[in-house]
């Protein structure tokens, strides 16, 4: 089995490499939007970051308990001895929310799978896409090095297979093209990753778990729509020039069929 880099996940997101994020975006907004990012950490994405550190790295100790609130000098100077420490720091009730999440998910076989000794966890990978030559990265939430097995953990609203489906498309959050954009980075870095499995779990009780993976087409899919914006990304930087790619016109907004009037309405 591969070792596990020490870099956290800050040092990873600092370094000069494209990630499945940035291509996600540009493919779902624009260049422009992608080269204005800023990332911005919110309620939603601590308790994310927090499931994720008590099922991958829990002996770490890396959430914090926190006040009732995020109001006052108790949580000012929690926070920012949590922030000296590299913890998420959270409060009461959103720890529960999330140790009830992350208990979810470790009850599943999968989450067994992702705590247990075979996998190696937030790992940092490095290579560069042959086509384009931009430097690209990835950061598996868990590596099944020896079967190959990428497995990907994303709260929901709704993991059923009609819920997962809204969330993998360009409706919802592009995930297919993350999963071959981690495929992607694994192989040219020389590693096996033949699977992604996404690790589905709801953010409300009784916090149910599901375990997808996309159809052969599916990644097919996702798999040219990354490298069509790996292009994109490529272009724009050699030619200086990150725009929406809208049209330069003035744009005509047509009336749905839906709202259109009926005969009978004259």
């Amino acid at each position: 089995m591969i070792t596990a880099d020490r870099m956290s996940n800050a040092e990873y997101h600092d370094t000069d490499a494209i990630s499945s994020s940035d291509v996600k975006m540009v493919y779902g907004k624009s260049l422009a939007h992608w080269k204005a990012k800023v990332y911005k950490s919110s309620t939603v994405f601590d308790v994310g970051t927090a499931v994720h550190s008590m099922v991958l790295e829990n002996e770490k100790n890396l959430v914090i308990r926190g006040p009732e609130t995020r109001r006052g000098k108790a949580w000012t100077e929690a926070y920012e001895e949590a922030q000296a420490n590299g913890q998420t720091l959270l409060t009461i009730a959103d720890y529960d929310l999330a140790r009830n999440i992350a208990d979810s998910v470790l009850f599943h076989p999968a989450g067994q799978r992702m705590a247990g000794p075979t996998t190696v966890n937030e790992a940092s990978f490095f290579s560069t896409d042959p086509e384009t030559g931009l430097k690209i990265k990835c950061r598996p939430d868990s590596y099944w090095d020896a079967k190959g097995v990428l497995y990907d953990i994303k709260t929901c609203q709704d993991a059923s297979p009609r819920g997962v489906a809204k969330d993998v498309g360009p409706s919802g959050y592009n995930y297919a093209i993350q999963a071959a954009f981690y495929l992607h980075v694994m192989d040219c870095a020389g590693h096996k990753a033949d699977q992604f499995v996404f690790v589905n779990v709801e953010k409300a009780a009784p916090y149910a778990v599901s375990t997808n993976i996309l159809s052969p087409e599916y990644l097919a899919w996702g798999k040219q729509k990354m490298h069509e914006t790996l292009h994109q990304i490529a272009e724009a930087n050699q030619t200086q020039k990150w725009d929406t790619g809208w049209s330069a016109t003035t744009n005509v907004v047509v009336l749905p069929r839906w709202l259109q009037l009926d005969a009978a309405d004259f």
